[in-house]
């Protein structure tokens, strides 16, 4: 489907925007489109608040790891008085990168001119220009980014002026206070690179529920889910859209398999089911009866990102003998899972390519999913 000139004209959206039981998905080219993914980046990515790691990641002065949000470089790390902060991974001289993947430094060292910057982002040294008297040190550190976090969970925002993250948040810190999020750590962080689908895809997938029969026939769906209840950011105070299944067991396991015992501060239907809060605008998590799981997306372009699942249990069980046995089964579950979930938006990313707006309804299981693609009209064309 041929996007259109005029590509922010309310007129093109005016079917995704009516109710949810008469309305149509985005347009193909939200979704192919590579002049439609600049304003998501810009009028999105560029000013809200990103989930990009936890503070168990990086648990020892210097450790450090490295991500894109949206294509642009970040490095968070933990400095020598244990705050972890978050800089661009851009050097002060020549804009080089700086730093790849993840590890322990002792200082950070740019790869063309050697300038060398320390654990808070100060510049501490740049080899042969000692004597450049125009050179001042305290100028030119690493350009920090904005950083807030909620109980180990960080996040980044590019603009100074955009609200608080506990704003953005809403109600989910006081929702979910009965998993004492303040207690879990990130045990495991597996990425899927180069799935070839646009982002939002798999943020619609995870609100999907109509797909589990089909897609998850022979696993997931073997769990016995006995209802489901959902809420859209409007409903929700904060920038999340939310979901609740009951069902018996943990959603962390395959059926059949056993773990750890329920989390014993769980209350109410808490204790009887899983909370899948999905952070606007990428992240997606999954707090069930003994653990917790969350899911990143990383946009590479309009046809490609990077998923990332990390798995979250409380510290204490961590350092139990058993625990890498029996936590093999809940990332047995995962990789399991993820993989068909990518196949499905990869499918569906080809069909989008079809000359014509083939999708043209959402079902009463998809609420959420029109509630998504309303926010980010909501955002891309400023209403």
């Amino acid at each position: 489907m041929t996007e259109p000139l005029d590509l922010l004209d309310p007129i093109h959206y005016e079917a995704v925007r009516r109710a949810s039981a008469e309305a149509a998905p985005l347009p193909n080219w939200c979704y192919t489109s590579a002049n439609w993914y600049a304003f998501e980046v810009e009028r999105i990515f560029m000013k809200v608040w990103n989930y990009v790691g936890h503070t168990s990641q990086v648990p020892h002065l210097g450790d450090f790891f490295t991500l894109e949000v949206a294509g642009a470089p970040i490095i968070v790390i933990r400095g020598d008085d244990g705050e972890v902060r978050a800089f661009h991974n851009s050097c002060r001289h020549r804009g080089s990168r700086i730093a790849w993947g993840k590890g322990n430094c002792k200082a950070l060292t740019c790869p063309y001119h050697t300038w060398t910057y320390a654990r808070d982002g100060a510049l501490i040294a740049t080899p042969l220009i000692e004597e450049d008297d125009h050179i001042c040190y305290a100028d030119l550190g690493l350009l920090p980014v904005r950083m807030e976090f909620w109980h180990g969970f960080a996040f980044v925002n590019f603009d100074d002026n955009a609200t608080t993250l506990l704003d953005w948040l809403g109600d989910l810190p006081k929702t979910c206070a009965s998993y004492n999020p303040e207690t879990m750590t990130c045990t495991r962080r597996k990425v899927y690179e180069g799935v070839k689908a646009n982002w939002k895809l798999h943020f619609e997938n995870f609100n999907d529920s109509l797909h589990i029969p089909f897609v998850h026939g022979g696993t997931l769906n073997r769990q016995n889910v006995s209802g489901r209840a959902r809420r859209t950011h409007e409903e929700f105070r904060g920038q999340c859209v939310v979901h609740f299944t009951k069902h018996k067991g943990s959603r962390g396991l395959l059926e059949g398999d056993t773990g750890f015992p329920r989390i014993d501060s769980l209350t109410g239907r808490y204790q009887e089911g899983t909370w899948y809060p999905c952070i606007l605008p990428a992240t997606m998590m999954a707090w069930t009866i003994d653990c917790m799981f969350l899911f990143e997306l990383w946009p590479r372009g309009p046809e490609c990102v990077d998923v990332a699942i990390c798995s979250f249990f409380p510290e204490d069980r961590t350092a139990q003998p058993d625990f890498e046995e029996k936590a093999a089964k809940y990332y047995e579950r995962l990789d399991v899972i993820l993989p068909e979930d990518n196949d499905a938006v990869e499918l569906q990313q080809q069909g989008l390519h079809s000359p014509v707006n083939a999708a043209a309804r959402f079902t009463h299981m998809e609420t959420l999913c029109h509630a998504f693609d309303n926010w980010i009209l909501d955002l891309v064309l400023d209403t």
